[in-house]
């Protein structure tokens, strides 16, 4: 059974140009014990999909059509109640940077504390003992002498770190990182991404982790969603999309990386063109404008995510194991 499921989930923002489809149609599971890495451009709709997991969405943004569920449990049909029941409980969420998640006028000890008290109904000691515990097992020393400092007194290490202890204070089942190593130097980013695996093995943690870095994203997850223009272009276990991709937008993303083993006098790849603007609905592969390998087919029909062989789905048309594929669309 699987621990999260998502399934249709859209999200829109009212703009004066008309309404923004932020995310469209969204579907993905996580199971227990399992990692799966949410990855796409900035803009392709990944933050705004895991506010909505939590229902956490600024207004004027809204989750207009999907469903959520957890553990089996249907939270959109139980509203808002539901969601704010296992907010920070049975779910937490790392946010994209710590600096603006962690309130500047609140020592780091009443952030956590809170966090304890409203969900495990501690008493004041003992929340901040268990605060204490798990500054410590994210790797802070000094975790008493922490609990009084105020964030801009933590390096940006020690306040991603703070984060993380707080997203697992009240024993969550579920884990959704916002890329958690930005603007982490690559020492820490390694300890925090080993301290994410070791809480998966340890607790049978699922994680659903939103990242650019397709690096991080090999040597981390599980399986991957790849992300664009609000919808999920193609799924696939991990080692099987950075060996075959089948979306030409995953083949473009995996050549923007650089290689040891590049000329270092080339320049860098990037994708041409710009990602579409996401309002009215799609009448087009949206990949289409920016893709190499379109075809007329590509600019009248939208694909739908079907599967492509064992394990994976993707959106496009040319993709081995499709039907449209072997009828050579």
């Amino acid at each position: 059974m699987n621990l999260l499921e998502v399934d249709d989930l859209a999200v829109a923002f009212p703009t004066e140009e008309g309404t923004l489809r932020a995310v469209d149609g969204l579907s993905l599971t996580v199971a227990p014990g399992e990692i799966v890495g949410l990855v796409g451009e900035s803009g392709c709709g990944k933050s705004a999909a895991a506010l909505a997991l939590l229902d956490l969405l600024p207004a004027p943004g809204r989750r207009t059509r999907g469903r959520i569920r957890l553990d089996g449990i249907d939270l959109t049909a139980g509203g808002a109640k539901a969601f704010a029941a296992i907010r920070g409980s049975r779910v937490g969420m790392i946010f994209q940077d710590p600096m603006t998640s962690l309130n500047p006028y609140l020592r780091i000890g009443v952030q956590l504390r809170e966090v304890a008290e409203r969900h495990l109904r501690l008493r004041r000691r003992d929340a901040e003992l268990r605060a204490c515990a798990l500054l410590e097992r994210v790797g802070l020393a000094d975790a008493e002498a922490l609990l009084r400092a105020h964030p801009h007194e933590l390096s940006g290490g020690m306040r991603q770190r703070v984060m993380i202890a707080m997203a697992l204070l009240a024993d969550p089942v579920l884990l959704l990182a916002d890329e958690p190593t930005t603007a982490l130097d690559v020492t820490i980013q390694a300890e925090i991404l080993a301290l994410i695996r070791e809480l998966r093995r340890e607790r049978g943690l699922g994680v659903l982790f939103i990242s650019h870095d397709l690096g991080v994203v090999a040597g981390l997850c599980d399986r991957v969603v790849v992300m664009y223009a609000g919808r999920a272009v193609e799924v696939a276990p991990v080692a099987e999309l950075f060996a075959r991709p089948q979306h030409p937008y995953t083949e473009a993303l995996l050549a923007c990386v650089p290689r040891l083993d590049d000329d270092p006098n080339a320049p860098f790849v990037s994708i041409e063109g710009m990602p579409p603007r996401l309002f009215g609905a799609a009448r087009e592969c949206t990949f289409a404008p920016r893709c190499g390998r379109r075809v007329a087919a590509c600019a009248s029909a939208d694909p739908e995510l079907l599967e492509s062989g064992p394990g994976r789905l993707d959106r496009c048309i040319q993709s081995e194991g499709r039907p449209e594929a072997s009828r050579g669309v």
